[in-house]
């Protein structure tokens, strides 16, 4: 069974609609599908009452979180849509990631020494988001109020003002930690967006654990802490991963009795090394998270 369990679509930083995304996944294999985009399940509103002929869709959300002063990602999956909570975590996350972004505004124009306010920069930025939603094969569009942005988008901007070619050279020059600052002061401790998963019902997964550039102790730490807090997966399997990855994540889901998850995070076809439904298989003796659906 081919399972994909992150990826993301133009209501956060992916390039593709909701539903350009589900008949990708659907050319390309995916048995379960879960959209998972930063801090939002906008996508799964605007598809819940489409009709879908394909890959199941499982709702997911990625949250942005602290753990030891790092910014870690815990992937929500399984949850209903209606659940009273869901809302009011989604309003928390949205609020603090407005706040982020306005930051993120103030400290680039400041580093650019451009003519140009932190709000107007901002408001170009959301207009680049919005014109990258109705670049889209679907009809899904947000408004300004609920459109999401983060340091990819900035970055779009860099490339459109003619600042850098690509996006990782936006990154190292201008996005970096070391050159915008502490932008986790914004997020939730890891523990909180766990608690948040769990009342919702849903699944708490530690998202992309090895590219969190850690050693192995402090890894282990992470991944303790997790369970601690009451996370049930880590993603295990996903693309791009070095030789030997994806036995050690197995290997940690085993020593803290966690079961393991399937991921490309794709964001876009323009790189086909991340794709969906491309995550090799998971190692064997790997407990599969969507067995306890």
């Amino acid at each position: 069974m081919n399972v994909d369990l992150h990826c993301h679509t133009t209501a956060s930083d992916g390039s593709m609609g909701p539903l350009e995304v589900y008949e990708r996944a659907r050319d390309k294999g995916v048995d379960i599908l879960a959209i998972t985009d930063h801090d939002s399940v906008a996508a799964h509103h605007f598809l819940k009452d489409k009709k879908l002929e394909g890959p199941e869709l499982v709702t997911g959300i990625e949250l942005s979180t602290t753990w030891s002063a790092m910014e870690i990602h815990i992937v929500g999956l399984n949850f209903s849509l209606t659940h009273p909570d869901l809302e009011r975590i989604v309003s928390h996350q949205c609020a603090a990631r407005k706040q982020r972004s306005l930051l993120i505004a103030t400290r680039l124009a400041k580093q650019l020494k451009v003519n140009i306010s932190a709000d107007a920069l901002m408001d170009e930025v959301i207009d680049l988001a919005l014109n990258r939603q109705k670049q889209s094969a679907d009809d899904f569009l947000l408004s300004r109020e609920d459109i999401q942005t983060g340091r990819p988008h900035f970055a779009y901007w860099l490339i459109e003002k003619g600042y850098v070619n690509e996006m990782q050279a936006a990154f190292d020059k201008h996005l970096s930690h070391q050159k915008i600052g502490n932008l986790k002061a914004f997020w939730p401790p890891m523990s909180q967006a766990v608690a948040w998963i769990r009342a919702l019902d849903g699944t708490a997964v530690l998202a992309h654990p090895g590219k969190y550039k850690m050693t192995r102790t402090k890894l282990r730490a992470l991944t303790n802490d997790f369970k601690l807090a009451g996370g049930h997966a880590l993603e295990v399997s996903g693309c791009q991963q070095p030789l030997g990855q994806r036995e050690e994540l197995a290997s940690l889901c085993e020593d803290f009795e966690l079961k393991a998850s399937r991921a490309s995070d794709f964001h876009t076809p323009a790189n086909p090394w991340v794709e969906m439904g491309r995550a090799p298989e998971l190692p064997k003796g790997a407990i599969p998270v969507w067995d306890s659906w």
